[in-house]
């Protein structure tokens, strides 16, 4: 008894030397950049699950500190762990993001930073150097005109579904506990018709009399599932008798047989269709058929083709990039149109302007609604979907960037071959260099400077989804609100500052989220 005491002593003294030595180690690579100690990495297993504090960081502490920056006088700032967790660097500069995401820059993904959107195979954001530009290359081409034209064909067939099944035009108010419910069923419609050839219809059963799920309750219980999926190891499944992870283990394995059924049979239908002589421009326009396509036009050259697991791969990104992050922003424009109803009432005048009673919205009126772009664009900047980005150092470094300490001139940081960074999009997008009065909505800051969202990245690796997902909530938003005044659905007593107070917060998970976003509508006489 007294030998086993006397080893967990010396394991745990042993532990505390070792913490000790990566502790001075991390701070002779980054001690010189200011910042601050915390107990758990804000990104380590145990300091992202524990809440915000003032001993520990947190996943969301860029979202409750926002003048960490300021009062660090730095755009760039350390933060050092003392009992768990790697050093790692903050980044809110845009100077230093795009220094980092160019093209052959001198950083790359850590292989852990995208294990939660490889669960079914890799894709074009884990991806990373050669990988990523063959992917890229193959992939870009099914986002085009074509394609955005459908998805705005598709985006309004399933918001008149909704007005249809929700019985939405019998009534003169209509009150929704959380519209996110609705967006989410908006986007996954969009989603299944345009990324994989597959519509849907509103009033679809989740599941047929047989007890089996429907497609789209197999691509939704995928959406809402992508953290237990992560999280759980695969034993989990076998040995813990929970009906949660059984759901759970069933949606994947249903989307995984799904999506493989898919490639079979759009290879079939591809080959038939270039064997009939068919332009396959004009006859295959949902992207995961452009992605089949592109696999059986470069098989005999690896360096412009992709495998069926980078196929199922890509096809999950698109269910979970375009699927929820389109989701909440429609739903966060909502919220902020709410809140704000002089901004409302110019965005009416502007669809007005725009399109005039009686004139059917076409897709050729996205190019002039950038009223409603800008409504939307400045929703994702307050809440940004893809809330950090890491990069690793591959070599030594000099990030240089306007100072806040000194005005009119610059810092310059010396980073060290492998050091830990993270773009930290909540702190650029509420950077008040780049966003005079960030904590305001104010869309009118998108008039004419569209090009200044970072949200969807920047810089080569910019999203490939970024038109599909402002074509798909530009459409929706605008038959929205042309027909129907957006108003905070409060409660007996309830003010829109409670309200706002309740609602408007930020949710830290794979992506950044609004959790519930009640809402009424009103229709417009």
């Amino acid at each position: 008894m007294l030998s086993l005491s006397l080893t967990l002593w010396a394991l745990a003294i042993a532990s505390v030397v070792w913490r000790i030595f990566e502790i001075r180690s991390a701070y002779k690579r980054i001690g010189h950049i200011p910042g601050f100690i915390t107990t758990f990495g804000p990104m380590s297993i145990i300091g992202s699950t524990l809440p915000h504090t003032w001993w520990n960081a947190g996943l969301s502490f860029p979202w409750h500190d926002r003048d960490v920056y300021k009062r660090h006088q730095s755009e760039v700032i350390s933060i050092i762990p003392l009992l768990w967790g790697a050093p790692v660097i903050y980044i809110s500069s845009i100077e230093v993001a795009k220094q980092m995401m160019a093209t052959n820059a001198a950083f790359g993904k850590p292989p852990e930073a995208s294990r939660a959107i490889e669960i079914l195979g890799p894709n074009i954001v884990s991806a990373d150097g050669e990988t990523w530009k063959r992917q890229r290359r193959i992939a870009a081409p099914a986002f085009n005109q074509k394609s955005y034209q459908l998805v705005w064909e598709e985006t309004k067939r399933s918001f008149l579904q909704m007005i249809d099944h929700e019985n939405w035009g019998d009534k003169d108010v209509v009150t929704i506990p959380d519209f996110n419910t609705y967006t989410r069923k908006i986007a996954l419609f969009v989603i299944s018709a345009c990324g994989f050839g597959m519509p849907l219809d509103w009033s679809e059963p989740a599941q047929n009399e047989r007890g089996e799920w429907s497609n789209r309750e197999i691509i939704t219980q995928v959406s809402l599932n992508i953290i237990t999926k992560f999280i759980a190891p695969a034993w989990a499944y076998k040995l813990i008798p929970s009906k949660h992870l059984k759901k759970v283990d069933h949606a994947y394995k249903s989307i995984e047989s799904l999506l493989n059924r898919l490639i079979s049979s759009r290879g079939d239908e591809v080959k038939k269709r270039r064997a009939a002589d068919e332009d396959l421009d004009d006859t295959v326009r949902d992207v995961f058929g452009r992605l089949v396509q592109a696999q059986l036009q470069g098989s005999s050259n690896p360096k412009m083709s992709l495998s069926d697991t980078e196929i199922v791969g890509n096809a999950f990104l698109m269910l979970f990039a375009g699927h929820e992050t389109t989701a909440h922003s429609m739903a966060a424009t909502l919220a902020f149109l709410a809140l704000d109803t002089n901004e409302q009432d110019k965005l009416l005048a502007h669809i007005q302007e725009v399109v005039p009673e009686g004139k059917d919205l076409v897709f050729e009126d996205y190019d002039k609604l950038e009223g409603v772009l800008a409504c939307l664009y400045e929703a994702i900047r307050l809440f940004p979907a893809g809330y950090i980005l890491f990069r690793d150092a591959r070599e030594d470094v000099v990030f240089t960037f306007p100072s806040i300490k000194s005005p009119g001139q610059d810092d310059a940081y010396h980073i060290k071959k492998g050091t830990s960074t993270i773009v930290d999009m909540v702190g650029l997008c509420y950077n008040d260099r780049l966003y005079p009065e960030p904590l305001k909505y104010m869309p009118s800051r998108w008039y004419g400077n569209t090009d200044r969202i970072f949200a969807f990245s920047t810089g080569p690796r910019t999203c490939l989804g970024m038109k599909f997902a402002t074509t798909e909530a530009v459409c929706f938003l605008t038959h929205l609100l042309r027909d129907w005044r957006v108003e905070l659905n409060l409660k007996d007593g309830e003010t829109p500052a409670q309200w706002k107070e309740k609602y408007m917060k930020a949710d830290f998970g794979i992506t950044l989220t609004l959790s519930k976003v009640p809402l009424k509508f009103v229709k417009r006489k």
